[in-house]
């Protein structure tokens, strides 16, 4: 079965819209510039953020299974330091204090 295009979605859809999309999806890529002129309002790719987080876990964990620490993938982690300001740890230790 044919993927409708996000084109011709846009023209009998006149409310705002959301698209997912990807490299190698069923969905063809529009330019983030073309898809706001469709009046695309949000666009969502977390099939690509997932990959990406795979590939950085496998990495990580091939390099603690190697060295016996992650000291070779050092510089690709985030800081633990920004670690706990995004998931806000400070925050949940204050609800109980």
């Amino acid at each position: 079965m044919r993927q409708p295009s996000p084109i011709g979605v846009a023209a009998r859809v006149p409310q705002p819209k959301l698209i997912n999309t990807f490299h190698g999806g069923k969905t063809p890529l529009v330019p983030r510039d073309r898809l706001r002129e469709l009046d695309y309002r949000l666009i969502i790719v977390p099939s690509d953020l997932q990959r990406a987080a795979i590939t950085a876990v496998r990495r990580t964990l091939e390099a603690i299974n190697r060295d016996g620490d992650s000291g070779a993938v050092r510089e690709d982690l985030t800081s633990f330091a920004e670690r706990e300001r995004i998931v806000r740890t400070a925050e949940y230790l204050a609800i109980g204090s």
